[in-house]
């Protein structure tokens, strides 16, 4: 599996010879900081794709230690998964997000709550039918709901499986900033070059 490391934007984690990319200049993003295990590619989008449409839950902890340790910054302390619609994690008999943020809090001795941030609606629809950014932006919007008694003056870790396009970080980001949280980074397993 390639490292997603060298240099890279440390808001969007895409390769960059600036510590900040362009993208992020001129659209800011809610998440803080980005960082990710691997580029989405070969043996690590196989190892994603697994432990998602296969309920191959022991890669979660895998991918997690073969990434390297996870430094969170000090005034993170929570760590809360990207929820996925109910009735898709019925259908795939779990969320990835949540397997690999349970072993993200494994590593770093920090607390974890799947409660803290919740996906509005039983199925949601399908980024995976959006034909642009601009379309998968659109399609989270609105799309999360954060719980203020569980995030307001905490520093959360986001945690997924793959980042993309930034468009469910960042919308889940606003969600639990709206909520109280004091700053939101994220961390994913791979990331999308």
């Amino acid at each position: 599996m390639q490292p997603a490391d060298g240099k890279r934007c440390r808001h969007c984690w895409l390769r960059s010879e600036e510590p900040v990319c362009r993208d992020c200049l001129s659209k800011p993003l809610a998440v803080r900081d980005l960082r990710s295990g691997f580029v989405y590619d070969g043996p690590a989008r196989a190892a994603v794709l697994a432990l998602k449409h296969r309920s191959v839950t022991g890669l979660a902890r895998d991918l997690v230690k073969m990434s390297g340790e996870i430094r969170p910054a000090p005034d993170v302390d929570l760590i809360v998964p990207i929820p996925i619609p109910l009735l898709r994690k019925r259908r795939r008999g779990g969320n990835q997000a949540e397997h690999l943020a349970r072993a993200v809090s494994e590593q770093t001795g920090l607390s974890y709550d799947p409660r803290a941030l919740r996906r509005r609606g039983w199925w949601g629809p399908r980024q995976a039918q959006a034909q642009s950014r601009a379309d998968r932006r659109r399609i989270v919007t609105g799309a999360f709901a954060a719980e203020p008694a569980l995030v307001a003056g905490r520093g959360i870790l986001l945690v997924d499986d793959v980042s993309t396009t930034m468009a469910t970080l960042s919308e889940s980001a606003r969600t639990l900033l709206a909520a109280g949280a004091t700053v939101v980074d994220a961390w994913t397993a791979a990331r999308a070059d």
